[in-house]
Order: structure tokens, then C-alpha cells, then sequence
């Protein structure tokens, strides 16, 4: 059930921002589709990255895995925000 909550409030999110960038005349369908693609591949990676490090280094290290991963998943999230912010074209506010 919490689930389908979750769900719910991501689709709702989605709606709304879609909705201000058309309304702003910041939306670009390209963007959006490489900005998909690139949470894909990114995602990928750091799946890739967690399991690999949890095998090397074992199950009494699964924090220091967890907190990495994070870490890089919070350094790519930053990328890609600065990276589109960038492509939008809009004044800073």
C-alpha cells in the first residue's frame, strides 16, 4: 500500500513540474529524454559500483559500502542538477 502512496506522489510531483515548465517555456522533450537516460546509466553504475564493493570488501563493511554509495549517488545527482540547469537557458533567481 505504501507503495502505490510513494507511486502516487512521485506522478503527482511529475505533473506539477511539467506543468510550471511548460507554463515558464523552459520545456524540452530532448532534455528530458537525456536527462532519463543519463539517471538510467547513472543508476547502473552505482548499482554495479555497491555490489562490487560489497563482494571486495565483505559483509562487516557494509556501512562504509552503504555510505559510499551514497555519496557518489549525491555527487551525481549534483552533476546532473548543475548540468541541466545549465541547458535550461533561464535567468538564475
Amino acid at each position: 500500500m505504501s507503495a502505490v502512496i510513494i507511486l502516487l506522489m512521485i506522478v503527482s510531483v511529475a505533473i506539477s513540474a511539467y506543468a510550471k515548465t511548460r507554463q515558464a517555456g523552459t520545456w524540452s522533450w530532448p532534455l528530458f529524454v537525456k536527462t532519463i537516460l543519463g539517471l538510467l546509466v547513472f543508476g547502473a553504475l552505482v548499482g554495479v559500483l555497491g555490489v562490487w564493493l560489497g563482494r571486495l570488501m565483505g559483509p562487516e563493511h557494509a556501512l562504509i559500502v552503504t555510505m559510499l554509495t551514497v555519496a557518489v549517488i549525491v555527487a551525481g545527482v549534483v552533476v546532473l542538477t548543475l548540468w541541466v540547469r545549465s541547458k535550461m537557458g533561464h535567468d538564475k533567481q
